[in-house]
Parts: C-alpha cells; structure tokens; sequence
C-alpha cells in the first residue's frame, strides 16, 4: 500500500475526526472549523483520509459538514 504524507496538522486534525468516530453508533466529527482548519481539511478530504457525508448536500438544508474517517 502506498503510504500518503501528511503534515502534523493533517495527523492532529485526523486523530480527532478519528476520536470522534463510533462505528456502532455511526457517530463522526461535526464541530465548527477555523478558518485553517477548513484548510487542512479539504486537503485530508482530497488525500482521500476523510470523507463528507453531506458533501453536495449543503445548500439543501444541510448547512454542516459530516466527517467520517476514510476506510483505507
């Protein structure tokens, strides 16, 4: 398997989506984002680490994001 760098803010960001996350309760990370935060973010949703649920749902009643650790 190919290993993704990250940066430490991408890992510190990543260990509380993962934190987060219950798997029996399908709990995951929704708390309001910096402004940097949402940065890192979007690059941990690019790299392929996190996934949005209500991604393209916003703007449809969703106003949240909804951040599950990807099954890599």
């Amino acid at each position: 398997m190919k290993r993704i760098k990250t940066t430490q803010k991408e890992r510190d960001l990543l260990n509380e989506v993962k934190a987060f996350y219950d798997e029996n309760c399908n709990l995951c990370f929704t708390r309001e984002l910096t402004n940097e935060e949402k940065g890192v973010m979007g690059s941990l949703v690019k790299k392929g680490l996190v996934y949005d649920s209500f991604e393209n749902e916003t703007g449809q009643g969703y106003q949240r994001h909804n951040y599950f650790p990807s099954k890599i």
